[in-house]
Protein backbone atom coordinates (compact mmCIF):
# COMPACT_ATOMS: atom_id res chain seq x y z
CA UNK A 1 0.00 0.00 0.00
CA UNK A 2 1.55 3.22 -1.17
CA UNK A 3 2.33 5.83 1.92
CA UNK A 4 1.68 9.74 0.12
CA UNK A 5 2.18 12.56 1.90
CA UNK A 6 2.79 15.54 -0.34
CA UNK A 7 3.76 15.59 -3.60
CA UNK A 8 6.28 12.58 -2.78
CA UNK A 9 6.88 9.72 -5.54
CA UNK A 10 4.31 6.29 -4.48
CA UNK A 11 6.31 3.63 -3.25
CA UNK A 12 6.23 1.11 -5.89
CA UNK A 13 7.41 -1.77 -2.98
CA UNK A 14 8.73 -3.95 -5.95
CA UNK A 15 10.80 -1.19 -6.84
CA UNK A 16 11.59 -0.26 -3.59
CA UNK A 17 13.17 -3.36 -3.00
CA UNK A 18 14.83 -4.26 -6.08
CA UNK A 19 16.72 -0.78 -5.48
CA UNK A 20 17.27 -1.33 -2.35
CA UNK A 21 18.57 -5.14 -2.49
CA UNK A 22 21.39 -3.70 -5.18
CA UNK A 23 22.50 -0.76 -2.65
CA UNK A 24 22.69 -3.70 0.33
CA UNK A 25 25.05 -5.56 -2.27
CA UNK A 26 27.47 -2.58 -3.08
CA UNK A 27 27.28 -2.06 0.36
CA UNK A 28 28.90 -5.81 1.14
CA UNK A 29 31.25 -4.86 -2.13
CA UNK A 30 32.22 -1.58 -0.38
CA UNK A 31 32.79 -3.71 2.86
CA UNK A 32 35.18 -6.32 1.00
CA UNK A 33 32.28 -8.66 0.57
CA UNK A 34 30.39 -11.02 2.42
CA UNK A 35 32.99 -12.97 3.37
CA UNK A 36 34.63 -10.21 5.05
CA UNK A 37 31.78 -10.09 7.28
CA UNK A 38 31.99 -13.47 8.30
CA UNK A 39 36.10 -13.61 8.87
CA UNK A 40 35.54 -10.27 11.01
CA UNK A 41 32.52 -11.85 12.60
CA UNK A 42 30.09 -8.79 12.13
CA UNK A 43 26.97 -10.72 10.72
CA UNK A 44 24.97 -8.53 12.86
CA UNK A 45 25.88 -5.99 10.51
CA UNK A 46 23.33 -6.95 8.15
CA UNK A 47 20.01 -5.84 9.51
CA UNK A 48 21.79 -2.28 10.15
CA UNK A 49 23.25 -1.85 6.65
CA UNK A 50 19.84 -3.33 4.93
CA UNK A 51 17.76 -0.43 7.32
CA UNK A 52 20.16 2.59 6.29
CA UNK A 53 19.71 1.13 2.61
CA UNK A 54 16.23 1.63 2.78
CA UNK A 55 16.04 4.51 4.77
CA UNK A 56 18.53 5.98 2.00
CA UNK A 57 16.11 5.25 -0.57
CA UNK A 58 12.79 5.61 0.74
CA UNK A 59 14.25 9.60 1.66
CA UNK A 60 15.91 10.00 -2.15
CA UNK A 61 13.55 8.33 -4.42
CA UNK A 62 10.37 8.28 -2.32
CA UNK A 63 10.74 11.76 -0.71
CA UNK A 64 9.90 10.48 2.70
CA UNK A 65 9.97 12.23 5.52
CA UNK A 66 12.20 10.63 8.61
CA UNK A 67 8.80 10.00 10.56
CA UNK A 68 7.26 8.51 7.39
CA UNK A 69 10.40 6.24 7.28
CA UNK A 70 10.99 5.32 10.53
CA UNK A 71 6.79 4.25 10.50
CA UNK A 72 7.30 2.00 7.13
CA UNK A 73 10.04 0.18 8.88
CA UNK A 74 9.22 -0.34 12.40
CA UNK A 75 12.06 1.85 13.65
CA UNK A 76 12.89 4.73 15.66
CA UNK A 77 12.70 8.50 14.07
CA UNK A 78 16.00 9.20 15.66
CA UNK A 79 17.68 6.17 14.18
CA UNK A 80 16.08 7.02 11.05
CA UNK A 81 17.59 10.69 11.84
CA UNK A 82 21.28 9.21 12.43
CA UNK A 83 21.08 7.45 9.33
CA UNK A 84 19.78 10.18 6.82
CA UNK A 85 22.21 12.68 8.97
CA UNK A 86 25.63 10.38 8.21
CA UNK A 87 28.88 11.78 5.99
CA UNK A 88 29.81 9.02 3.46
CA UNK A 89 32.99 11.26 2.75
CA UNK A 90 33.85 9.99 6.31
CA UNK A 91 32.53 6.38 6.55
CA UNK A 92 35.20 4.90 4.80
CA UNK A 93 38.17 6.53 7.05
CA UNK A 94 35.70 5.24 10.38
CA UNK A 95 35.01 1.84 8.60
CA UNK A 96 38.81 0.20 9.36
CA UNK A 97 37.80 1.15 13.13
CA UNK A 98 34.53 -0.39 13.22
CA UNK A 99 35.67 -3.84 11.76
CA UNK A 100 37.74 -4.19 14.64
CA UNK A 101 35.25 -3.54 16.96
CA UNK A 102 32.69 -5.92 15.76
CA UNK A 103 30.04 -3.38 15.84
CA UNK A 104 28.50 -0.83 13.08
CA UNK A 105 26.38 2.19 14.30
CA UNK A 106 24.13 3.80 12.61
CA UNK A 107 25.78 6.68 11.05
CA UNK A 108 28.45 4.45 9.30
CA UNK A 109 25.57 2.22 7.84
CA UNK A 110 24.22 5.11 6.51
CA UNK A 111 27.36 6.31 5.33
CA UNK A 112 27.66 3.10 3.58
CA UNK A 113 24.49 3.02 2.20
CA UNK A 114 24.75 6.82 0.69
CA UNK A 115 27.57 5.75 -0.78
CA UNK A 116 26.41 2.70 -2.28
CA UNK A 117 23.24 3.97 -3.69
CA UNK A 118 24.63 6.66 -5.24
CA UNK A 119 26.67 4.32 -7.34
CA UNK A 120 23.41 2.14 -8.05
CA UNK A 121 21.26 5.40 -9.05
CA UNK A 122 24.33 6.06 -11.49
CA UNK A 123 23.53 2.52 -13.31
CA UNK A 124 20.01 2.31 -13.18
CA UNK A 125 19.78 6.34 -14.40
CA UNK A 126 17.39 7.31 -11.28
Amino acid sequence: MPILSGNEIPIKENELDEIAIKTFLRTLEILGGPRKLILYRNLTWVPTLIEACYSVVLRDRYMKTETEIAEFLGLTKQTIRNILKSDPDVVLDILEDEMKKKEIRTHVAGGLAKLAYKKIKEELGL
